[in-house]
This record gives structure tokens, C-alpha cells and sequence, in this order.
């Protein structure tokens, strides 16, 4: 449903991204949380399940801006972390998306696989160039290839493995590398619909036994779910800095870290009654006296 130009935009905006954060064209993968804190984007991280079909997560990322009276723009990304570690990184990169682009304070994605909506498509395939630029996989094809561009001919069991090898390094799903293969024409649309087939979280599967013989430890993580809950500790330094600096009461403070599981305790705060704010305050009226 995109058009050429569509697509010429999107990629020229995500090498603009990537020139104006400093990244260079080689993989980002997990470095994409450093790229929202550089960005001053809040991240949230909530296991969000379906549990009537865990496979149908109606979920994947959220994306809310907030502008304040005094002008100043607070910016969230609510992600979903009972999804898999590399649909997580895909999911953060799309809603990079929305905050380059959009001019809707709050984006909803529900799905990064089927949607039908023009934006959710131009977002997914931002992300897809922004983890994996074009020029960088075609490179990679050609370093495997003999210099070719065209993986035809090539057996199945080697384009899994190459797809892997791309898995490992680059962070992307499975089927966004296949995808991406097509789209800088190394595949047909037939070899495509058959790579689809297989089932990449299959642990019996050849799949996950060819990407496991590459990297264990990086393919389990990305075919892992995290189910963490919070936010990162940086951002919840912020909370800290709010109260140092007068803006919330202790109490209020205590109720915001509560929402993610922190007490003042955790940081060597300590929440003073009712009665000890009284003395407080008489003694600095003694003071002044």
C-alpha cells in the first residue's frame, strides 16, 4: 500500500535519524533504549497479556506526548514486555516513528503484523529501515553472496541461516528480516510466502536450531519474553530530582515510585509523619524568632 515515494521518504528520514544520533549504519539492536533517553523519551514497561489467546496480544507500544503549561513537551513510550525481546526492540523503533512524524499527541499499536492503516504501515517499515538500513542489509547480502545481490538459487537451509546471522546481529524478527529481503529484491514474493511457513519460535524447529548454533545466548534472549514492569532507572531518578527540587511533596513522591514497585526506602528516603512536619516547622519558626 505504500507508494515509491513513500518509500524513498521513509528511507531518507531514517538515515537522517540515524546521521542526526550519531549511529553510523551498523546494527543498533538494544542500543535503541539509549536513543530514547538521548531523545528525553520516558520508557514504560508493562507485561500486557491476552489470556484468553496469548497470540493475539491486542498490544504492542504506545506512544503519548504531553505539553506543558510553561511549553515544555513531555514524551512516553508505553511498551509492552510480555512480547518477544525482538519484537520489543522492533516495536520501540516504530514508535520512534510516530514521534518523528506525527502530529497526534497519542498513537495506539495494537499489532505490528497485520495492520491495515497507512500511518502503522509507514511506522513499521521506519523501524525496519531505522534497525536495518537498506545499503547496510544489501551490503551484508553481497559479503555472503560473492558480491551478488540476488540470493537466487540459494538453498533454504542457507537463507535461514543467513537470516539468523541478520537475527543475531541486527535485532530484527523473523519475518521483518524475510520481509526486508524481498524488499530490497534479493527474494521473490515465492521464496517469501515459503520462508513465512516456518515457524521462527519453534525451539524444535531448523529455524531455531540454526539460529541457536549461531549465537545461543543472543537467539534465546530474542526469542525470550521479559515481563518486566517499570521504568528505567534513570527515569525514575527524575521523580527523585522533582521532589529535591520542591515540585512534589514526599508523600506524593512515595505514592509515584509505589506505581512501580519502589519505595522511599530504595532510596534512603524516609517519609516523615504529620506530627514531625509540625516540629519542623515550629522550629524553623523559633529560628526566625
Amino acid at each position: 500500500m505504500l507508494t515509491t515515494e513513500d518509500l524513498y521518504t521513509i528511507e531518507e528520514l531514517a538515515k537522517e535519524k540515524r546521521r542526526m544520533l550519531e549511529l553510523g549504519m551498523g546494527p543498533l539492536g538494544d542500543n535503541l533504549f539509549k536513543v530514547l533517553r538521548t531523545l528525553g523519551i520516558q520508557l514504560i514497561q508493562i507485561p500486557f497479556s491476552n489470556e484468553e489467546n496469548e497470540s493475539d496480544n491486542p498490544l504492542a507500544a504506545l506512544y503519548l506526548s504531553s505539553k506543558e503549561e510553561d511549553g515544555y513537551s513531555i514524551c512516553y513510550i508505553g511498551l509492552n514486555t510480555s512480547d518477544y525481546w525482538d519484537k520489543q526492540i522492533f516495536a520501540l523503533a516504530h514508535e520512534l516513528y510516530h514521534h518523528f512524524e506525527s502530529s497526534d499527541p497519542f498513537v495506539l499499536c495494537r499489532g505490528l503484523d497485520h495492520s491495515s492503516d497507512i500511518r502503522e504501515l509507514k511506522a513499521n517499515r521506519f523501524a525496519a529501515e531505522f534497525l536495518l538500513p537498506t545499503e547496510k542489509l544489501i551490503h551484508e547480502i553481497k559479503e555472503k553472496n560473492r558480491g551478488n545481490h540476488d540470493l537466487k538459487g540459494w538453498s533454504t537451509n542457507a537463507l535461514l541461516r543467513l537470516i539468523a546471522e541478520v537475527h543475531c546481529d541486527y535485532r530484527l524478527p523473523f519475518k521483518a528480516i524475510v520481509r526486508r529481503l524481498l524488499e530490497v529484491g534479493a527474494i521473490s514474493k515465492a521464496t517469501l510466502e515459503n520462508l513465512l511457513k516456518f515457524d521462527a519460535r519453534d525451539s524444535e524447529g531448523i529455524y531455531y536450531t540454526l539460529g541457536a548454533n549461531i549465537n545461543l545466548k543472543t537467539f534465546q534472549q530474542l526469542n525470550s519474553r521479559t515481563n518486566l514492569f517499570g521504568v528505567e532507572g534513570e527515569n525514575l531518578g527524575k521523580l527523585i530530582e522533582n521532589y529535591e527540587e520542591g515540585k512534589v511533596s514526599l508523600s506524593e513522591l512515595s505514592d509515584d515510585l509505589s506505581l512501580f514497585g519502589k519505595s522511599l526506602d530504595d532510596y534512603k528516603l524516609m517519609e516523615s509523619s504529620d506530627s514531625e512536619d509540625d516540629d519542623l516547622a515550629l522550629l524553623f519558626e523559633e529560628e526566625e524568632d
